[in-house]
């Protein structure tokens, strides 16, 4: 009789994270990591951080070291991209077919692009992959001058990484600052001094309508009227995830494969995790899709763990974190679906909190220079639904 199939598309943090934890916990059956990157599944939040500041190198990044999937018994095939499910295996690009009896969709998102003139100019970029990183990396020490778009994780991550490198930055954002969608005006004013302080121009409530040059990238202009001379700009506005593969297979989709609590889709033995996923919290008491490292990391070893059969526990409270400048917060629960916004201490000072409330109920808290026992207490909050009156910070 021959050996099970367990077939994982995606190569991120929720991947290595899922056949990890499915061999820990005593999983048996043959495992195929297919993943269209070059490189073994690696963390990104170093991508526009450490690894892009040239601190780390990339075998720094890799979750496992690439050694780890062989002596796992875990094929791992790079640079493959699946292209339909079809009679119970997957279709890869070339025609080639991987059967399978479980399936795990990962394949995650990529990088949107503005439609506008000039996105194909040599030194207009994106920034998802290693690949990617590496690349503005080694342009940066000679870049001149760099437009980074969009004010929100990646846009604010690299214009601060860039301007520790030395480069001047012009950060461009259509909103009315940094992180705005978070929602804590305090935040998002304290982050505008410490840019300015940092030497970083921010350009508020603009976008861009065009980049501009012969081949290369020279100059970007806004729809405000703005031309900045540039050789680099960097485009953080946002990912589209990677679903179109699906169609016809039918896995139900919307905004995400839809699962339930146990990561299963509307097709019996296909299961989703990772950015991808459309998953039930139990916290804020909707199906949500995050797209960060802290929900990818969780993920997978929960859907390991239960493919193997094992019961992983109730999951933790959502969070997701930011470091720009030295500087880092975290955020807790849902900050996106609330009432009211109550902030406590001084961002400015570098020790604050955010409470999220719905009906006066706590649903969130972002936390900046807090201690763990203070962050722990927040999540209990969160999961006991408790009045956001009577938690102190």
């Amino acid at each position: 009789m021959s050996a099970r199939q367990l077939l994982v598309v995606g190569g991120g943090l929720s991947s290595a994270r899922l056949v990890a934890r499915y061999r820990e916990e005593g999983g048996e059956d043959d495992v195929t990591l297919v993943s269209a990157d070059t490189a073994p599944p690696y963390h990104r939040p170093p991508l526009s951080k450490r690894f892009l500041r040239a601190e780390i190198e990339a075998p720094d990044t890799f979750v496992q070291p690439e050694e780890f999937y062989a002596e796992h018994r875990i094929e791992l095939r790079l640079a493959t991209r699946a292209e339909r499910i079809a009679d119970g295996a997957v279709e890869l690009e070339g025609g080639k077919r991987l059967p399978f009896d479980r399936l795990v969709v990962a394949a995650g998102a990529r990088p949107r692009r503005l439609p506008v003139p000039g996105t194909d100019l040599d030194g207009v970029r994106t920034l998802r992959t290693l690949d990617d990183s590496r690349a503005l990396r080694e342009r940066a020490p000679r870049t001149r001058h760099a437009v980074v778009v969009g004010g929100s994780f990646i846009g604010s991550e690299v214009a601060a990484s860039l301007r520790t490198l030395g480069v001047d930055v012009t950060l461009v954002h259509r909103g009315t600052g940094l992180f705005d969608v978070l929602g804590v005006r305090e935040l998002s004013d304290a982050l505008a001094r410490l840019y300015a302080e940092r030497g970083v121009e921010l350009v508020f409530g603009d976008s861009v309508a065009q980049f501009a040059g012969n081949g290369s990238l020279e100059r970007v202009r806004t729809t405000g009227g703005r031309e900045l001379e540039t050789d680099l700009a960097v485009q953080g506005v946002g990912v589209a995830i990677n679903v179109e593969w699906l169609d016809g297979s039918g896995v139900e989709v919307d905004d995400g494969v839809v699962v339930d609590e146990r990561f299963a889709s509307s097709v019996p033995g296909v299961f989703a995790v990772g950015d991808i996923a459309r998953v039930p919290d139990p916290d804020a008491g909707r199906h949500r899709r995050i797209e960060h490292w802290s929900n990818a990391n969780v993920h997978g070893g929960r859907l390991g763990a239960l493919l193997a059969g094992v019961d992983p526990g109730e999951p933790p409270v959502a969070s997701f974190f930011s470091e720009v400048f030295g500087l880092s917060f975290r955020v807790f629960g849902d900050a996106e679906r609330y009432d009211t916004v109550e902030t406590r201490g001084s961002f400015d000072d570098g020790r604050a909190a955010a409470l999220y409330a719905r009906d006066g109920v706590l649903v969130g808290a972002l936390v900046l220079g807090q201690p763990e026992e203070v962050e722990n207490a927040l999540k209990e909050a969160i999961r006991g639904k408790r009045q956001a009156s009577a938690v102190e910070v």
